[in-house]
């Protein structure tokens, strides 16, 4: 009775005992937030799928078709911190459903959108409804899962390997079979049967187990936390890396080595493999070397820097072949092992709080490496010293955790 009474004030149960606490429900769990994930991230990808041949259609000029991407980036940005703390306040199942339901509703709208300045202001709102749901899923997974909890990190995070893959090969076929309007119905009803399923299956915790609701006081000392700061840092080093990478590394490829846009593409494939597989894998090895996720994420990171060097070393078709799957497992591998890390600064309390000002932090690295290094490889026709620059942040991030002060993830859930 007295365990009861503590739990119905709002206390977490310990570690051991959330391990077993409806083990089989949270794969469930998993499953479904997974996919609500992928559908709305296709949701994100769509446009770029299909840009040119819409924004021909509508009259919009070519230089302003990447403006739409910007437009759901920046609304992204400024909803993950408030979602975080929807996350913790509300509740993730409420949130997810506050996030989910209007981007289903935007994106469908947007198939009857005729000005360039409407497709922006949609694009904005799509972008600020979606940025809600990441700190409501890292809350859920951080309060389901214990001891496994990397694992579940790395299986979600494949869903944006999963969705890229799926707007490209499905968007641009159903846009040319019936309608660009037609594909973006369907998206939003998709979207729509998603955010019901979520609904109705997730729960914010196991049962018997209270999910205590956070203070301001609580959050403002959270943003001052060491190793959240440091974690948020590292990542968005990290990120600049991954990003710039992946936005010119097919100019790279063509330009300075006059490989065909086929042959990038089917090297940058690879890339994309490794990537995918890494998630999991990474995820694994942070359960499995729990107190040495920072050094692991060090090495990650070092590893990316010099696989880098090797790239603008390369000199054959063969190399980069070899060389791309492995890049693509360094250049993403760490995203699991900063998920955790950050979630061990927080405790389950207020990890949504915590993934929306992390989030938001490393989507400023993901806004200014594409632009950096675009200037430098225009200016320079140099894909080392393109990578030189984004090496720089996979360097800098590794710096910064190097200075984490790591403790135990099991003893501090």
């Amino acid at each position: 009775m007295k365990s009861d009474n503590r739990l119905a004030a709002g206390q977490i149960l310990p570690a051991a005992a959330r391990e077993t606490a409806d083990g089989g429900f949270r794969w469930v769990i998993l499953l479904v937030i997974w996919s609500a994930f992928t559908v709305s991230c296709v949701d994100r990808f769509a446009w770029a799928s299909i840009a040119a041949p819409v924004g021909h259609a509508l009259g919009f000029k070519l230089a302003l078709l990447g403006s739409l991407t910007t437009a759901f980036y920046v609304g992204y940005t400024v909803s993950c911190p408030l979602g975080g703390i929807m996350a913790d306040k509300l509740g993730s199942r409420a949130t997810l459903a506050i996030s989910m339901f209007p981007l289903a509703i935007l994106t469908f709208c947007f198939s009857y959108v005729q000005t360039f300045w409407a497709a922006i202001a949609l694009h904005l709102l799509m972008g600020f409804a979606a940025g809600a749901e990441y700190g409501a899923t890292i809350k859920i997974l951080t309060v389901w899962f214990v001891k496994d909890k990397g694992r579940a990190f790395g299986i979600w995070a494949t869903g944006t390997s999963v969705s890229v893959v799926l707007a490209n090969a499905t968007v641009p076929r159903f846009a040319a079979a019936y309608s660009w309007q037609a594909a973006y119905q369907i998206l939003g009803i998709a979207t729509l049967v998603f955010s019901a399923i979520c609904v109705l299956v997730v729960r914010n915790s196991p049962v018997r187990q209270a999910v205590p609701r956070i203070s301001g006081t609580q959050i403002a000392a959270l943003m001052r936390n060491r190793n959240l700061v440091l974690v948020a840092l590292g990542g968005a080093g990290a990120l600049f890396g991954t990003l710039g990478f992946v936005a010119w590394a097919s100019a790279m490829l063509t330009v300075v080595h006059g490989l065909s846009p086929v042959a990038a593409g089917s090297i940058l494939m690879w890339f994309g493999v490794g990537a995918f597989l890494s998630k999991p894998l990474f995820g694994w090895l942070y359960d499995t070397l729990n107190r040495y996720a920072r050094l692991v994420a060090v090495v990650d990171l070092a590893v990316f820097i010099v696989l880098l060097v090797a790239f603008g070393n390369c000199s054959s078709t063969l190399g980069y072949y070899l060389i791309a799957p492995f890049l693509g497992a360094a250049a993403y591998g760490y995203t699991p092992l900063l998920i955790g890390l950050y979630t061990q600064a927080s405790g389950p309390r207020l990890a949504g709080a915590a993934a929306g000002f992390v989030n938001t932090i490393w989507s400023v690295g993901s806004f200014i490496s594409p632009l950096v290094a675009g200037y430098v490889f225009a200016h320079g026709r140099s894909i080392n010293m393109t990578l030189g620059v984004i090496a720089a942040g996979p360097l800098a991030g590794a710096i910064f955790l190097c200075f984490l002060r790591q403790a135990s993830d099991f003893k501090s859930s």
